[in-house]
Order: C-alpha cells, then sequence, then structure tokens
C-alpha cells in the first residue's frame, strides 16, 4: 500500500512544482513587458491605464492593447503600437523576456536611442517593424542572429553606420527597408532571388550594386551618390589592374 501511495504522492509534487514554475515564468515575462512599456513612454505615469498594460492582469486575457496571443497557449505572439506617440526607448532585453514573440511593430512613433544588441534575444521574430522614428546609431551587430526574420523595416530613422554583412546569410529574409537613413558602406550581397521587396534609398550608401538579378529597380537605390552599377544608370568604373615592373637581368 506504501508503495503505491508513494508514486502518487511524488507526482502530485512534480506537477505542483511544474505549475509553480509556469506561474513563476508568466509572472517574469508580465513584468518584463510592463518595464519594457514604461521604458517606451517615459515619465506617463497613465500609460499602462490607458494601454491596459498593468502587472495586475494578463496579457492575453487582461486585454492589454497591442497585444496579440496564440489562443490555445496563452503566449503572447505579436506586440504592434503603431502610431501611439511613443518617445521613449527601445528596451529589447525587456522585451525578448517574451520568448514566443514573432511579430513586433513599433511604426510611426517618436522613439529614439540605438537598436540594442539584446534584440537577437527575440530568436522567434519574423517580423520586425521600426519605420519612421527617431532610432540613431549603427545597426545593431546581433541583428544577423534573427535566423527566423522574414521582413525587417528600419527606414525613415537616423541610422547610421554600415550594415552587418553576415544580414545577407539570413536566407528567409523577404523584406528589406532602410531607405531615408545616414546608412554607409557596399550593399550586402543578399539573396535576391528569395527578396520580394528592397529598398535603400536615400542613404549614402557606395560602391558597386550587387547582381539583384533584374529584380528591383532605379527607386530602390536613388539618393546614394556614391552607388554605381545596374539598375541605375552610372556605370562603375573598370576596375584598376595592379601593375608589377618585371627587371630582367
Amino acid at each position: 500500500m506504501m508503495d503505491r501511495v508513494l508514486p502518487t504522492c511524488l507526482l502530485v509534487s512534480v506537477l505542483l512544482f511544474l505549475f509553480v514554475m509556469a506561474r513563476s515564468e508568466e509572472e517574469e515575462v508580465k513584468q518584463a513587458l510592463v518595464r519594457f512599456m514604461e521604458r517606451l513612454a517615459p515619465g506617463n505615469a497613465v500609460i499602462g491605464q490607458t494601454f491596459g498594460w498593468d502587472v495586475n492582469t494578463d496579457p492575453c486575457s487582461g486585454k492589454w492593447q497591442g497585444v496579440i496571443c496564440d489562443s490555445p497557449s496563452q503566449s503572447v505572439k505579436m506586440i504592434v503600437l503603431d502610431e501611439r506617440n511613443l518617445t521613449g526607448v527601445l528596451d529589447a532585453l525587456s522585451l525578448c523576456t517574451t520568448s514566443s514573440l514573432l511579430v513586433l511593430s513599433l511604426n510611426d512613433n517618436g522613439i529614439g536611442g540605438d537598436i540594442p544588441n539584446e534584440i537577437s534575444n527575440c530568436q522567434n521574430l519574423t517580423h520586425l517593424y521600426l519605420s519612421g522614428n527617431r532610432f540613431s546609431g549603427n545597426l545593431p551587430l546581433s541583428l544577423p542572429q534573427l535566423n527566423n526574420l522574414k521582413r525587417l523595416d528600419l527606414s525613415k530613422n537616423a541610422l547610421s553606420g554600415q550594415v552587418p554583412p553576415n544580414l545577407s546569410k539570413v536566407s528567409g529574409l523577404l523584406s528589406f527597408f532602410v531607405q531615408d537613413n545616414q546608412l554607409s558602406g557596399e550593399i550586402p550581397k543578399f539573396d535576391f532571388s528569395n527578396l520580394a521587396q528592397f529598398n535603400v534609398s536615400n542613404n549614402n550608401f557606395s560602391g558597386a550594386i550587387p547582381d539583384v538579378k533584374g529584380r528591383f529597380n532605379t527607386s530602390s537605390f536613388l539618393g546614394n551618390p556614391g552607388l554605381c552599377g545596374l539598375p541605375l544608370p552610372d556605370l562603375c568604373p573598370p576596375a584598376k589592374k595592379s601593375s608589377t615592373k618585371q627587371f630582367v637581368e
């Protein structure tokens, strides 16, 4: 009899432990998301009340504005906060505590500062939309670590520096928008046969345009005085051949 009771008690203890752990993880995610919102809207004490982002409610059943969850698992899948007059910074460290996140859209706000390297912690992210903000500084070197990324829109900001060359190795990338920034250097050799949308216009890119497989026209590259080659009408100068003098005794 004792042998039967022991395994049952053990099973109940394990289940109770797993339940407590799951609840603990849910609380951690909830608190992290509230911190994320507080950094997006600094000094706005009523933002949590206005948007419903509150540690005392649930992101999925508590009607948090901009939060879309997966019904069966009740996990956060999308955060869409376009045109909400947000003027803070992107706290990716808190945001990416939500490991289930697939889509982040913060278009057309006033969010500034850098795009932090910790954005790579959102490993399942497939869509990242940060267009029309005040982001500045270099693109995070960790960006290529988002292996599942399909759509990337960083247009209409004040970003500078070069595009991480390894970003071209994100094989599933379908759209890449960085127009209207201050990016420089060469355009990475993306898999242009896979890309459906591409725009790097109005930056400071230079050098020869990679072979885009005839998929994109001049509008994708205009406003970069240092660029040359098709589809632009400006041909690239011929490569300089190194001359070596041969001395014959």
